[in-house]
């Protein structure tokens, strides 16, 4: 959807809210024409087919903003330049790399300049160290299919158009359970920092780094490639989309946690125009295996409407059907919070959104989508055993469930009384969760608002952590204040 005046008035008060004030208004630097004395043919302005390409490449309206430009660098050189003149410049600027999130100025602005890594397409497959190295611009698909080559997977995503920004917050995956999150099985990452020079955080170079880019998002400076753990993947796995209603409790504390070859995402949606909700919920069994083993069984002995149950060597297709039906263009927001798994609320949960979907159900092009997605014990532990993260989940003793909301309307103008309300809902669950004992703290990044103290929720340590990481490698809070999405509460 192309950008329209009427999102500014829509969804200003958020803007104001999620984007750094500019720095150099008195100065009247142009930002743009800084890069375009560089990067003469990078540099792309309104009215060029460029910048409507990449205005159009955002899943959510509400983050298509209006920058003055996009610089759509090539390699990780054009970066470092880049960020050294903004940074010494003091110009706002974002990054995006796939821009499948709805949190408003996560990935662009107004009035600044906006990276655009959608040329980053490195997919270097190195099957021997089991290592598959990717550039920001590529869709997951586009990694699967990497892989699918040589019969492996990453931890990656599992929808075939998100990006690699799920990378830098958290990331549940396929290969959750056995292996843990997308974060955990990252073996280093290739940053620019705001000073323009280029480092590699590993568990042995800058680890410090490293491991505050386990969920600190964009606040050290831009990712231009992520090294990534492959694993072996059986010649045939059993991979489907069955419909039907759920067995999500089962899934969270059983199967999840005692057959760890099983990955589950219970989900449904309700959709306004028919009025129905229809559950929709992708499986997949990592183990060679010509029937389906007892964790899937349950899931299909319950009447369903349609189902693509079937062996396959590839999880490109699969990533696809996920997709099936999303698109970019709509005004969407997520909202998150965690619970501890409880059957009887995981049901009363299901009832309430119902209810409170079908109240918008008049609005056009409305779509709600629900998921409760489990972390175990045992993920939490790989991740320890990988270096650890900043999320704050050492020392939980049963599962956890991250509960996913998500609202979608078509037009821009219809959404402002719907967020209002979506958080409002989303808010009083959280009181009542909270209230019975079940609330935990975490708010996974990657599914939050751009008002979700993300942060916030990893606690008081790795709070602290972030802040000296932070002032270690970018002194002059750079990308604390000059670029938006969840900073750290300095």
């Amino acid at each position: 959807m192309r950008q329209t005046s009427s999102l500014f008035a829509l969804v200003s008060a958020a803007v104001v809210s999620a984007l750094p004030a500019p720095h150099n208004e008195a100065r009247q630097v142009d930002c743009c024409a800084i890069l375009a004395d560089v990067f003469p043919d990078k540099v792309n302005y309104p009215g060029s087919s460029r910048f409507s390409q990449e205005t159009d490449a955002f899943w959510s309206s509400t983050c298509s903003l209006a920058p003055n430009c996009f610089f759509t660098p090539d390699v990780t050189a054009e970066v470092a330049t880049a960020v050294g003149l903004l940074s010494s410049n003091e110009c706002r600027f974002s990054v995006r790399a796939g821009g499948h999130h709805s949190s408003v100025g996560a990935a662009s602005n107004i009035g600044g300049v906006t990276i655009a890594l959608t040329n980053f397409k490195q997919r270097d497959v190195d099957p021997v160290n089991n290592i598959v190295s990717v550039g920001p611009g590529n869709r997951f698909h586009e990694v699967y299919a990497a892989t699918d080559a040589y019969h492996k997977v990453a931890v990656l995503g599992r929808y075939a158009q998100v990006g690699t920004g799920l990378l830098l917050g958290a990331g549940l995956s396929y290969l959750n359970n056995p292996e843990g999150l997308s974060i955990d099985n990252i073996v280093a990452h290739e940053v620019v920092l705001a000073n323009g020079t280029v480092v590699i955080a590993s568990a042995d170079s800058h680890p410090d780094l490293h491991k505050a880019l386990k969920g600190g998002g964009n606040n050290f400076g831009v990712v231009t490639r992520y090294d990534l753990k492959i694993f072996d993947v059986p010649e045939y796995v059993l991979g489907a989309m069955p419909y039907y209603d759920n067995l999500t409790y089962h899934y969270h504390v059983d199967a999840a946690v005692n057959d760890k070859f099983t990955h589950i995402l219970p989900q449904w949606g309700f959709n306004g125009a028919t009025g129905q909700r229809e559950s929709f919920t992708p499986f997949l069994y990592l183990k060679q295996q010509p029937t389906l083993p007892p964790s899937l069984q349950p899931w299909v002995d319950v009447p369903w409407v349609h189902n693509t149950i079937r062996q396959t060597s590839v999880l490109t297709p699969l990533a696809f059907e996920n997709h099936d039906g999303y698109f970019n263009g709509d005004a969407q927001q997520q909202r998150t919070i965690t619970i501890f798994a409880d059957r009887e609320f995981f049901h009363e949960v299901s009832d309430r959104f119902h209810q409170f979907a079908q109240s918008w159900a008049h609005i056009e092009g409305f779509y709600a989508l629900h998921c409760k997605m489990p972390i175990t014990p045992f993920m939490v532990q790989k991740s320890i055993e990988n270096g650890g993260n900043v999320l704050g989940l050492e020392g939980i003793e049963e599962p956890l469930s991250i509960l996913y909301f998500g609202v979608t309307a078509r037009n821009i103008e219809d959404s402002e009384a719907l967020f209002a309300a979506h958080e409002e809902f989303v808010e009083n669950l959280r009181g009542i969760a909270q209230e019975r004992g079940l609330l935990h703290r975490y708010i996974m990044w990657n599914y939050s608002a751009f008002n979700q103290a993300v942060i916030d929720s990893y606690g008081p340590d790795n709070v602290q952590f972030l802040k000296d990481v932070a002032e270690a490698y970018d002194p002059n809070g750079v990308f604390q204040n000059l670029v938006g999405g969840q900073k750290i509460p300095f």
